[in-house]
């Protein structure tokens, strides 16, 4: 095989590759766009449920609800949140545990 004819012959595969990693990559962003819808039916539930549970006269029934204080943990900027909270941050370390995702609290409100 001729100097020509391999650098032909690396081209082309490397043309393949490159087919392949678009195709991988529009998966990927499609993937991520149905993630993001996903959070966002989620966050519609939650703040439904949090309106809900503000409404009702027996606070007592609703201890989730009631509002902390906590430090963000990219900013350390203090932050008001439900007591639900802690249920967000301990899932999602557990997720980027599980997924080899090392000092989550960076990337995690």
């Amino acid at each position: 095989m001729s100097e020509t004819e391999a650098l032909r012959a690396e081209n082309e595969a490397l043309r393949q590759r490159i087919e392949e990693l678009e195709i991988e990559l529009a998966e990927a962003l499609h993937e991520a766009d149905l993630d993001a819808c996903h959070v966002a039916g989620l966050t519609a539930q939650i703040k439904a449920l949090i309106a809900e549970g503000d409404a009702c006269p027996n606070r007592a029934a609703h201890p989730l609800l009631a509002r902390e204080t906590y430090t963000h943990a990219q900013t350390g900027e203090t932050v008001t949140k439900t007591r639900a909270f802690p249920l967000y941050r301990e899932a999602f370390d557990a997720e980027a545990a599980r997924l080899g995702i090392e000092s989550p609290e960076q990337f995690r409100a």
